[in-house]
């Protein structure tokens, strides 16, 4: 008989550690994934919300200078508007948010 045969063939009396062992992690590992698991899955989801609010930010900002200076071109085609005023491309925008801060206050009390 081969020295793996003689460890499988061992009756239940001798072999209490290795189930008590086992036993030990299996209860382990089970507090471990309920606690553990959660705690990544958890810090994980706050990661990727930070990053997706981050560059949200950064793209609305992008945004919003794109469309100023679009609007400063646009603006600057018209005639009674000198080459490099933005006054009107400001006066737009400010009209503009003023007109969705108008609309948001009004939702406020609905």
């Amino acid at each position: 008989m081969s020295e793996a045969e003689a460890i499988t063939n061992t009756d239940d009396s001798n072999d209490w550690p290795a189930k008590a062992t086992q036993t030990l992690v299996g209860y382990v590992d089970t507090v471990r994934s309920a606690t553990t698991g959660k705690a990544l899955v958890a810090s994980r989801a706050l990661v990727y919300f930070l990053a997706i609010a981050l560059i949200g930010f950064v793209v609305v900002i992008l945004a919003l200078v794109l469309f100023v200076r679009l609007l400063v071109s646009i603006t600057a085609l018209l005639p009674f508007i000198d080459s490099g005023e933005v006054w009107l491309a400001y006066l737009i925008t400010g009209g503009l948010f003023l007109l969705s801060g108008m609309f948001a206050w009004k939702k406020k009390d609905a």
